[in-house]
Formats: structure tokens, sequence, C-alpha cells
């Protein structure tokens, strides 16, 4: 029977299944793939517009966090013993490693919450930015080898 054939040598096996592989592999790739692989390389490269208008906007962005801070004082006669504590609205950002905390003004309130957020979108937009940029990468070099593969000619 044909399918009874034993083969002492697993090397040349592999050998041949490797070939083989490589053979056809690059036979479709041959067959008007480069082209199409090329312009897919080519549409990976380009990054839209949309993806940078966060980065390409002149808005200014402020780091930390705006919010009510209520504290109590040290005076026993004061309202704040009875449980009703002092309210102010502060910025804190985390700086050279240290917490800083400054009062704001009752007319900057709206417009430092304004440009906190826009800070912490900015910086969820970088990573997600970054998380594509490492996918369109990762797809770019594929198609890279792809072409690479397509091009070479054995000796």
């Amino acid at each position: 029977m044909l399918l009874e054939v034993r083969v002492q040598n697993h090397d040349l096996v592999d050998f041949f299944v490797s070939v083989c592989f490589n053979y056809f592999y690059r036979m479709q790739i041959r067959k008007g793939n480069l082209a199409q692989l090329r312009q897919e390389l080519i549409q990976l490269g380009q990054v839209p517009r949309d993806d940078l208008a966060v980065f390409l906007s002149d808005h200014p962005l402020v780091r930390g966090t705006v919010y009510t801070l209520r504290r109590k004082c040290s005076k026993p006669s004061c309202r704040c013993a009875q449980g009703e504590r002092h309210a102010s609205v502060v910025l804190t950002a985390n700086i050279k490693g240290k917490t800083r905390l400054w009062t704001i003004a009752q007319d900057r309130v709206e417009e430092l919450r304004e440009r906190t957020e826009a800070h912490r979108q900015f910086r969820k937009a970088r990573a997600a930015f970054l998380k594509q940029c490492a996918q369109r990468q990762s797809a770019m070099l594929r198609l890279i080898d792809a072409i690479g593969k397509g091009r070479t000619r054995q000796p």
C-alpha cells in the first residue's frame, strides 16, 4: 500500500514540508497579492486626522484634580465643631513626586475644572493612540515581512 511508506530520516521530511510550504506561500503572494500587500501597508502608515485632533488643539491643559475640600478648624466655638465643616475648592497635583494643593478663587473654578478634564481626556487619547500605533506597527511589520518573502527569489 502507498500509505505505508516509512521514512527513516525525519529531518528530510521536515525539510520537504518546509520547502513545499514556502513554495506554495510564495506562489500565492506572487499571483498579484504583492500590490495588495503594498496598498495595505500604505493605508496602515496613514494616520487619520481625527485621531490627532486632541493633540493638535492649542487649548491649555492643567494637570491635577479640582475638588471641594472640607476641613475642621481648631476653634471650639466655630460651626465646624458641631459638624458643619469649612469648604474650599482646591486644585491638587503631583509634581516631582510630591502632592501639591492650591486654593482656587471662585471665579476660576469652572475654568480649571474644564482644563483638568481636558488634561484627563488628552492622557486617555494618548494611551489609546499608543495602543493603536502598536497594533498598526505590528500589522505593518507582518506586511513588510510578507512583501519581503514575496520578492525574495531562490538562487
